[in-house]
């Protein structure tokens, strides 16, 4: 009945104050929401456990390179694996495979994979709709089956349950549909729309060419540690015996839960956790400094309420009553903030920019914890100002008429100063933090890309790659397509390429030094490795640094040569002139996973660093660019520069496309602006976001400011009225009230910048071209704040000086 009577009680406390408690409510929204919200990324991505069966055994099996990291595999590698280790239940290989639908009004482009018979087996998942592949089907002359996603199935086939066990047409070649995958799986999710069989042919039987990923599942009972151990068994012996290929390489057997996410994601999500929570605390102590005001305020009742027999405890129960009706109040509004948040968080996420296996949603983890952040923050702001309140100090109470005077009175000072210090110093770290993030992206958008990207397109056009089986047919194809696409009026420009800009490396070479001391080819440095037509570099404006650029003349039968970049020449040859120098890297055999001998490539030029990887990458890219006459391949982009809009040729390019061969997709058709932009997008939400928290947390750092140098004001009216009386002047007042503010702001800025030095190492990995302790980052953190702190302290000072002296005489 009590705690009844406390409940009722507060509730008519809180509606008498309608604007703290207003201010307090949209804080305490504001927090608990940015908690709730970003909570359910980093539950969704980082916490929950992945949506498989028996999730905790299965693991990713790459091979591991001499220096370090993880690399794809070559399939003898691989099959001897499979085939000698006894600690795997399934193990099976993936590798990407666009495929193109014909056979509809315009042929489709799906995103595809091939992958061996046991790949859902490994992953637990079972057809909702006919079946999974069978032992045979990864054989020749039995893999022209499918699996389609639920997705792709209700999309581009309308649902028709008849589909399973009918034909369509990938790539030319019919395949039968054997099965749907369920409905709203992981897989309806994921990058690849269907699966087919990876099919190892006689021409994938090597050592040398690494294509593809692998993943197992532990047999029951077998550990993480016991399947490594074998592994690097099996690698050891296969590194013996192979030496040429396999020398220093090893096995890389990593729980699938602990790769999924990469560390920069990580860390990126770990950091955003910590800054709202730095929010919920500037807020927290926003609120306790407004209880402390409405404690003094109420002096008199608390006193009152003593005399008449009510104890501490009563008395502290009752403000605690408060502040948890309050921050269960705010906590309900909080959980509204964090659904739109997310909500606006999944429309503005980049597509892919977290796993598949993620799952953003404010299930029952994120609202137990909006649930105990509220009752934390309740207890948080309200336990200290509820004990300071409650002081017993009744003499003073009733004389003052409702204020406290003597050590009381001096409590609530030094507690509210100590927190609007706390508050400036955190403010100050999560505004540094910010800073820095927002200056990185800066200068990432000014990242030389080596190349002018006014009125570019690019494209993908995927070819199949048993369509051609000897690389002359080949070439004449992808003539007769810059050709159509050279007569399009307004192009000026147009080139192929097997790897379009800032989209990867394509082919990953390792490399020799042609004249210096060999190099297993198992133990070579790599490069990138870029087949493109001669008029790549001009269609990019690439800037040639020294000898010439490809030719049409560097064709099949002429001495191989190639155009190297800066990074190469800073890397392989420093102090010399490239120009004449030779570099061995082994043959790709035209349709085969083979490598052969190694070819002489004759450096003729060197062009500027092109920007192969994506803005926030921070690796450098030595690289070989070669004719694809000289070296084929069936996988082309191109790259199509106009003198005019490129909006005006967009649908042109696809019909002279389709001219040529009207089973062409032409995928993935955008300006090269637009890569660029999207490349950053990931980079540019977080850095807003951290923006935006860092903004709420100044703006609450100014409330607390303001509010206490208020109520300093208030409580020292008749200071100020005896002041003015004896001839002091209003610049006088006003530098007496803002010298108590800017004294607070300076000790929390001194604090906040100790914190930040220490606080924003936890950057570096996420900065790129600003160190994390940046002077002028730091420099407009300080500046910016201590303005804010000052026009917080100007306002209720200037107010001081407005209160006629007679009136302040009265002032009780």
């Amino acid at each position: 009945m009590g705690l009844l009577q406390d409940i009722r009680y507060g509730a008519r406390c809180l509606a008498r104050r309608p604007g703290p408690t207003a201010i307090s409510l949209l804080t305490l929204a504001i927090g608990v929401g940015a908690n709730t919200a970003i909570f359910s990324v980093v539950s969704g991505v980082l916490l929950k456990p992945l949506p498989y069966a028996d999730a905790d055994r299965i693991v990713r099996v790459l091979e591991r390179p001499p220096g370090g990291g993880v690399n794809s595999i070559s399939t003898l590698n691989y099959l001897d694996w499979k085939n000698e280790n006894s600690v795997f239940e399934f193990m099976a290989a993936e590798s990407g495979g666009s495929l193109t639908l014909s056979g509809t009004a315009l042929p489709v482009q799906l995103r595809g994979e091939r992958v061996s018979s046991h790949y859902f087996d490994v992953f637990g998942i079972k057809a909702a709709m006919g079946r999974t592949f069978t032992d045979d089907e990864d054989q020749p002359g039995r893999n022209h089956v499918a699996i389609l996603s639920h997705a792709l199935w209700a999309s581009q086939f309308g649902a028709d349950r008849q589909l399973v066990g009918a034909t369509i047409r990938l790539d030319g070649d019919p395949y039968t549909v054997i099965g749907v995958l369920p409905e709203g799986s992981v897989f309806d999710r994921s990058f690849p729309q269907l699966w087919t069989p990876l099919t190892f042919e006689p021409a994938n039987m090597t050592r040398n060419f690494h294509w593809f990923a692998s993943f197992a599942k532990l047999k029951p009972g077998v550990t993480l540690e016991q399947a490594r151990a074998q592994m690097d068994t099996i690698g050891a012996r296969i590194a013996s015996d192979y030496a040429e290929s396999n020398k220093g390489w090893g096995v890389a057997v990593e729980r699938y839960s602990d790769v999924l996410v990469e560390p920069q994601l990580r860390q990126s999500l770990l950091l955003l956790m910590a800054a709202v929570g730095l929010v919920l605390l500037i807020g927290c102590v926003n609120l306790a400094n407004i209880a402390l005001a409405g404690g003094l305020a109420r002096a008199r009742e608390v006193a009152v309420r003593s005399a008449l027999g009510a104890g501490r405890m009563t008395l502290v129960r009752q403000f605690l009553t408060e502040s948890l009706l309050l921050s269960l109040s705010g906590g309900v509004l909080g959980v509204a903030v964090g659904y739109s948040t997310v909500a606006a968080l999944k429309t503005a996420l980049p597509p892919h920019a977290f796993p598949a296996e993620a799952t953003l949603t404010l299930d029952g983890r994120v609202l137990l914890l909006a649930f105990g952040l509220s009752l934390l923050s309740g207890v948080a702001f309200g336990l200290a100002p509820a004990l300071v309140a409650t002081r017993p100090d009744l003499a003073g109470a009733m004389k003052e008429g409702g204020g406290y005077a003597g050590s009381s009175g001096g409590s609530h000072r030094r507690l509210r100063r100590a927190l609007i210090v706390a508050e400036v110093a955190l403010a100050f770290v999560l505004l540094t933090g910010s800073g820095l993030l927002i200056r990185s992206f800066f200068f990432m958008q000014q990242i030389d890309t080596g190349f002018d990207a006014t009125n570019v397109l690019t494209a993908s056009l995927p070819i199949p790659q048993n369509r051609f089986a000897d690389p002359i047919p080949l070439n004449n194809y992808l003539r007769q397509i810059t050709d159509a696409l050279s007569a399009i009026p307004g192009v000026r420009d147009v080139a192929l390429t097997h790897a379009l800009p800032m989209q990867g490396w394509g082919y990953g070479m390792p490399f020799q030094i042609a004249g210096r001391p060999p190099v297993e080819p198992a133990n070579r440095r790599p490069a990138f490795f870029k087949m493109v037509s001669p008029s790549y570099f001009r269609a990019l404006g690439l800037k040639l640094r020294a000898g010439r650029g490809l030719s049409d003349r560097d064709v099949q039968g002429a001495p191989f040569v190639t155009v190297i970049n800066d990074t190469m020449v800073r890397q392989s040859f420093p102090g010399e002139d490239p120009i004449g120098k030779q570099i061995l890297v082994q043959q790709i055999v035209p349709g085969k996973t083979q490598l052969g001998p190694d070819i002489p490539w004759e450096v003729v030029g060197v062009v500027a660093d092109e920007r192969v990887l994506n803005l926030d990458n921070r690796r450098e890219s030595p690289g070989l660019y070669v004719t694809y006459d000289q070296s084929p391949t069936p996988f082309q982009g191109v790259v199509v520069r106009t003198v005019q809009d490129t909006a005006l040729v967009q649908s042109a390019i696809q019909k002279a496309v389709f001219a040529v061969n009207k089973d062409q997709p032409v995928v993935d058709l955008k300006t090269l602006e637009q890569v660029k932009s999207e490349s950053l997008a990931t980079d540019r939400l977080q850095s807003v976001l951290f923006g935006v928290f860092a903004g709420i947390a100044v703006l609450l750092a100014a409330i607390g400011i303001y509010g206490v140098i208020s109520y300093s004001v208030v409580q020292r009216t008749q200071e100020m009225g005896i002041r003015a009386a004896l001839g002091a002047s209003r610049l006088q007042i006003v530098v007496l009230v803002f010298r108590e503010g800017m004294l607070l702001a300076g000790v929390g800025l001194v604090l906040g910048l100790a914190s930040s030095l220490g606080v924003t190492r936890l950057f570096v990995d996420l900065l790129y071209g600003v160190r994390p302790s940046d002077g002028l980052t730091i420099g407009i953190a300080l500046s910016l704040l201590a303005a804010v702190a000052a026009l917080a302290c100007y306002v209720p000072a200037r107010r001081a000086t407005r209160i006629p002296p007679i009136i302040a005489l009265r002032a009780e």
